[in-house]
């Protein structure tokens, strides 16, 4: 059972009394009438889920260095339990699916586990976890910063409980108990919001690079590669004699890896702007990188923060993302009239769709067309 007592300098303090120990938490609330109140609330629903068996210290002292302790206890009292906890067996899921993953993808899902799944939920059986646990934990994810923006996306909130839902999927199938989250569905996701530089924006902003990245800046503007491509680039994926780009690897995490997906694995055309760029960076380096930085492959940090934001104040340009440089190189080739599949390919889509869905809002500002044109022909046909 839990009491509360009154300290000496007067603060309210919590004394429970559970599983043959004592644990004892301090609070920063005097004791006033209103805060008593408040206490004996708390009190009450700590008694009730003790009753019940189903108290979790990290719900009331989530900062408390007693929950490992009372943790370890509440494990103890039922070794002979049939489902494992859900940290248990989201550890041993994840080292059976990381092989199927890049290393950097790896980190991507064990920063979940360890950051927002394992401690939220490390310490229920899997079989207990309701849709109702996910709904309170989600929604907790939907907190916004002082200025009311939200610190978490929804593509974001998804992406952390994609793999939780994979674990709670395998272990009902593995251990036989009904699924909870069939009516579970995922939050609505934001478009982001592309924000493309125009013709005239790209000449102020490569005027303003420093002189040693104006090329690296070029050909991200000119062939619309990932940061991730261009920074795996080698020379031996510089095809001089027939004026081709290979994409072929990424640079991520400090590794050298595969493409991200099977159309990312293209051949760019060289015109003659970077044929001579490329003609003119190999005889000045001896590395096998295309572009480095103190003898090693650009560092996406360091090209967001030294390099590209700097560049973006000194053109008196608006702060946007590295990767819009992707965005302007699909814009100004749709407004150049350049043929739909080759911009697709170049960028590595799987189709033409997306091209469209997402930069053509873009593209009348860019080629300065606007309907004029359709209105002018039939203006000249005598139909208007």
């Amino acid at each position: 059972m839990a009491h509360i007592r009154i300290r000496p300098n007067g603060r309210i303090q919590f004394d429970l009394h559970i599983y043959g120990q004592r644990f004892r938490e301090g609070t920063k609330l005097m004791a006033t009438p209103v805060n008593i109140k408040k206490a004996n609330a708390t009190l009450k629903k700590i008694n009730a889920e003790i009753d019940l068996d189903t108290f979790q210290y990290r719900d009331y002292f989530p900062e408390s260095k007693k929950v490992a302790k009372f943790e370890a206890l509440q494990r103890a009292k039922d070794p002979d339990r049939l489902y494992p906890f859900f940290n248990d067996y989201a550890n041993e899921w994840f080292d059976r699916q990381k092989a199927k993953w890049k290393s950097s993808y790896q980190s991507v899902v064990r920063n979940t586990l360890d950051r927002y799944l394992i401690p939220e939920f490390g310490n229920i059986l899997v079989n207990e976890i309701k849709l109702a646990n996910v709904d309170y934990f989600r929604e907790s994810l939907m907190v916004c910063d002082t200025k009311g923006a939200r610190k978490l996306s929804n593509k974001r909130i998804n992406g952390i409980l994609w793999p939780f839902v994979a674990i709670l999927s395998l272990a009902a199938e593995e251990h036989e108990f009904t699924y909870p989250l069939r009516r579970y569905k995922t939050l609505k996701e934001e478009r982001a919001n592309s924000l493309p530089l125009t013709a005239d924006e790209v000449q102020r902003f490569l005027e303003c690079t420093p002189t040693q990245w104006r090329d690296y800046f070029t050909v991200r503007f000119w062939t619309g590669m990932r940061s991730c491509e261009i920074h795996g680039l080698r020379w031996e994926d510089i095809d001089f004699n027939h004026r081709l780009i290979r994409i072929r690897h990424n640079w991520v995490n400090g590794e050298l890896g595969d493409v991200k997906t099977p159309k990312s694995r293209r051949d760019l055309k060289m015109c003659n702007t970077l044929f001579s760029l490329f003609k003119r960076l190999q005889k000045q380096t001896t590395s096998e990188f295309v572009f480095t930085h103190k003898g090693k492959p650009l560092d996406t940090h360091f090209v967001s923060t030294q390099l590209w934001y700097p560049t973006l104040n000194k053109a008196g340009l608006a702060r946007r993302r590295p990767y819009e440089t992707r965005h302007t190189a699909a814009v100004l080739h749709i407004a150049a009239h350049e043929n739909p599949l080759y911009i697709s390919h170049m960028l590595g889509h799987s189709d033409t769709r997306l091209l469209f869905d997402v930069y053509a809002p873009y593209v009348a500002n860019a080629s300065r067309q606007d309907g004029f044109a359709f209105n002018e022909m039939m203006i000249e046909r005598g139909i208007a």
